[in-house]
């Protein structure tokens, strides 16, 4: 097998870069078309390893595809096996040339080209990708899927084009019921305004806020390998110092502000704003969310991300970039204190002290991370609708396949409380907000049991910090008393604001915070350690709504439904939930919307477009089946007879043998 698929990669690498269109028009698989010729694809072929992390020795290779005259036989199965094998394994190299080949094979089938156009896609491959939709198209023009994705391809890759916009139009003039289509004119409608440049101005950097934003645009933004978003809530003052510091490195950066809630971050900035990109949001957004609009409205290959009140120390970018550039998909910083001061040191401690540059690799917490842009193709966003933890959130969907690399040279400085009261206060907050990540122990806390967690949890904390203190920060035992003063009535805080939390979150679970609305909440966060009682509780109130009206679904019961596909996100459990929810109340519409929804969160997920694909098949929702159908064969060409299934709905599209 692997002798047949490197020949056929390398009769790619030799084709002709040019052939003469043909004008006959040809019949063609229930559909007539006119044949265009040789596409030529431009492929950049890059000497990385096999976990795709390399980015130097970029090759242009031309690739001609001799237009078909004639239906092609059965397809490659092979070929098939072999391209999601590759993904499977991280094999990114073998991945690449194995959707070239299929890219340029004389008898592909469907199942071969939605894969291989996948795999372009988390490659970032986008004229490639692109091609490679113009010709599934042409093989298949009956079919919706190839142009929906086509589309996709132009917009992310940033041509707002006159091909885009036809395509689009016809998308929409064979399915104008179908709401993922619908909802793609949506997002491609709101564009930027003159400010944006042509690679963002399709807007998807705007699908994670609804408010109004501005966009300022540096007549000189740095070209990098690495970009930067900086994260702002309403201009605080720090922004300026976070700015400084990475304009201080000895790498130039693609430096991208988001900030968000008000406050007027313009002028703040304005002195250095011929060198920033500044997008301005009306809406307080989560950390999360800021992320996400960052990562769509930069470039460069690699991502890192500061917050408004951190400094980046000297070797910040170039440390990440040497270490990504050994093959890291991922590299975590390190965090130091703002001074050597009592106050500042304590709250270090307390705070990110198991991620100081002295802390051992093996023990080191690997928070603060850079990326490789793909690894948000592959694996998703962050959760916008988390109000904190949302790094711990999508280290935990990462799993053992990216583990952020540990360079203690990469350093991040947090600045430290103003006060003691301050202090005290931050860590009570944390507290409170830790509660949403901890399941156990939902039920009844009685006074004696309140004070005996609040004592427990500070008598853990002051024992970590004597440790860090005195162990890996090797500080002078008769400094330590000092730091002591500080660190107990902060970490008694924080035990008080735990259990106030869990308070909090058990009066959530009994159901006394629905609270349905347009936008992320703070009960949003609530979906404690995912046990799903957040959803259970908004699909319960949204039964009790449509009883109440008689099967109508009016704004309360919209607002529940909309909370819960906040509440389910990123989790696939929860959205099968949500899916089977849908579809056994005839929420159709709803139910196909998820599959946009899963494809931003989960890349990778197939089980809920298979659950979809059965669902609009017994609706008999052609064009839903479609979509959903190709969505799970991307994913999984094998999944649970759905490929049968397919053929027996579209029975002359071209079929490897099954």
């Amino acid at each position: 097998m692997s002798g047949s698929l490197s020949a056929n990669a390398n009769q790619a690498r030799q084709l002709s870069s040019s052939t003469q269109p043909s004008n006959d028009t040809t019949t063609y698989w229930g559909g007539s078309f006119r044949p265009e010729g040789a596409c030529c694809i431009s492929l950049t072929i890059m000497a990385c390893n096999d976990a795709g992390a390399g980015r130097p020795g970029r090759e242009q290779l031309n690739i001609g595809l001799p237009a078909m005259e004639q239906p092609p036989p059965a397809g490659n199965l092979e070929l098939v096996e072999s391209m999601v094998s590759s993904i499977r394994l991280g094999k990114w190299t073998l991945a690449r040339d194995l959707a070239v080949s299929a890219a340029v094979s004389d008898h592909p089938d469907i199942r071969s080209l939605a894969v291989a156009g996948r795999i372009l896609e988390i490659l970032g491959e986008w004229p490639e990708a692109s091609v490679l939709y113009r010709r599934f198209a042409g093989h298949a023009p009956t079919l919706l899927y190839p142009q929906f994705r086509l589309c996709h391809v132009l917009a992310d890759g940033g041509r707002q084009s006159a091909e885009l916009e036809r395509v689009l139009a016809t998308l929409v003039g064979r399915a104008p019921a179908n709401p993922r289509i619908a909802a793609l004119k949506a997002q491609l409608s709101m564009q930027g305004g003159a400010d944006v440049p042509e690679p963002f101005r399709a807007g998807l950097w705007r699908r994670w806020f609804a408010s109004r934003a501005r966009w300022h645009e540096g007549a000189a933004v740095g070209r990098s390998d690495m970009a930067v978003v900086v994260i702002g809530f309403r201009g605080q003052p720090g922004l300026r110092r976070a700015v400084e510091s990475l304009l201080g490195q000895d790498e130039k950066v693609e430096i991208v502000v988001v900030n968000s809630g008000g406050g007027d971050v313009r002028a703040l900035l304005a002195r250095h704003s011929e060198v920033l990109r500044i997008i301005d949001i009306e809406q307080p957004l989560y950390v999360g969310a800021a992320r996400n609009v960052g990562i769509d409205a930069t470039a460069a290959p690699y991502v890192a991300f500061l917050a408004g009140d951190c400094v980046a120390r000297p070797g910040w970018v170039e440390m990440r970039l040497a270490t990504h550039r050994k093959g890291a998909r991922a590299v975590a910083s390190a965090m130091v204190a703002a001074d050597d001061g009592d106050l500042s040191l304590a709250a270090h401690i307390a705070l990110f002290g198991a991620r100081s540059p002295q802390v051992p690799a093996v023990q080191a917490l690997r928070y603060g991370a850079s990326y490789d842009r793909q690894v948000f193709r592959e694996f998703g966003y962050f959760d916008p609708a988390l109000r904190v933890g949302e790094d711990t959130d999508f280290a935990k969907r990462l799993g053992r396949r990216i583990h952020p690399a540990w360079n203690p040279r990469v350093q991040t400085e947090h600045a430290g409380p103003a006060s003691l009261w301050r202090f005290v206060v931050e860590m009570y907050g944390r507290g409170r907000r830790a509660a949403n990540g901890r399941s156990a122990g939902i039920g009844p806390l009685g006074p004696r049991a309140a004070i005996r967690e609040i004592l427990a949890e500070a008598r853990r904390r002051n024992g970590i910090a004597d440790t860090i203190a005195l162990q890996v920060l090797k500080v002078d035992p008769r400094r330590l008393a000092g730091l002591r003063c500080r660190l107990r009535p902060a970490t008694l805080a924080y035990g008080i604001g735990l259990v106030m939390g869990r308070r909090e979150l058990r009066a959530t679970h009994r159901g006394k915070r629905v609270v349905p609305s347009g936008q992320a909440s703070d009960a949003a966060s609530a979906r404690s350690g995912g046990d799903g009682g957040r959803l259970d509780m908004l699909l319960d109130a949204a039964d009790r709504w449509l009883l109440e009206t008689g099967g109508e679904e009016k704004r309360e019961t919209s607002g529940c439904l909309d909370e819960a596909a906040r509440a389910a996100a990123f989790d696939e459990a929860h959205l099968q939930v949500l899916a089977e929810w849908l579809i056994r109340h005839g929420r159709h519409q709803r139910a196909w919307l998820l599959g946009d929804r899963v494809t931003i969160d989960l890349p990778s997920a197939a089980k809920i477009h298979h659950r979809l694909a059965l669902a609009a098949h017994e609706a008999g929702d052609i064009a839903a089946f479609e979509l959903a159908a190709l969505d799970a064969l991307a994913r999984d060409p094998d999944i649970d007879g759905l490929w049968p299934l397919f053929q027996s709905v579209f029975p002359r599209t071209p079929s490897a043998p099954g």
